[in-house]
């Protein structure tokens, strides 16, 4: 004996099924134009409309030429981003040290970059309705990275290569802005 023989069938008139037997029983007692608009206004008009609703929502992200993305992704899009504007901000950084740039003229332009940098991820949001640019650009005004990289990059950098100032930059970048995810 199988699970399904085990398993006692819900079964109406004639040995049909439950949902099949409510309806034969509703078409035999009011006929089959009640059933049908009985069916129409209970099951399918209902299912119709949450679809509409999920195409009309639909229709705005595309319309809006937005994406959404899961936390996860959002993650790394991040990561990524990090990455791309460290090597931005290290050249930067070699551009305005050879012209003695002082740490807070170079912490304006740092930001200035970086918040630039951010309109790489414009139509990008997240599926809980947050926009990924908007976001990290929060975390980078939040973040006082730019001061530190300004500081550091006058103080230390001044004769290091542009790898390695890419690499100092994109560490300090990254953990500044996990660290602004985390103290939300």
């Amino acid at each position: 004996m199988s699970k399904e023989d085990a398993k006692p069938r819900q079964v109406g008139i004639a040995g049909l099924p439950k949902g099949w037997a409510v309806a034969v029983q509703l078409v035999g007692t009011f006929g089959l134009a009640v059933f049908l608009v009985l069916h129409y206004v209970l099951v399918m008009q209902p299912r119709e409309a949450k679809r509409y609703e999920q195409l009309q929502s639909l229709g705005e992200i595309v319309a809006g030429q937005h994406s959404l993305l899961t936390r996860e992704q959002a993650s790394r899009l991040e990561d990524l981003f990090v990455i791309a504007a460290g090597h931005e901000v290290a050249g930067l950084i070699v551009d305005e040290l050879r012209g003695n740039s002082t740490a807070d003229a170079l912490a304006k332009k740092i930001e200035d970059k970086l918040i630039f940098q951010t309109r790489l991820l414009e139509g990008l949001r997240r599926k809980d309705g947050g926009t990924i640019s908007e976001m990290l650009t929060h975390k980078i005004r939040n973040s006082d990275i730019s001061p530190k990289v300004a500081q550091r990059a006058v103080a230390e950098w001044t004769n290091s290569q542009s790898e390695v100032i890419a690499n100092e930059c994109r560490d300090m970048l990254n953990f500044e802005i996990k660290r602004a995810a985390m103290a939300k």
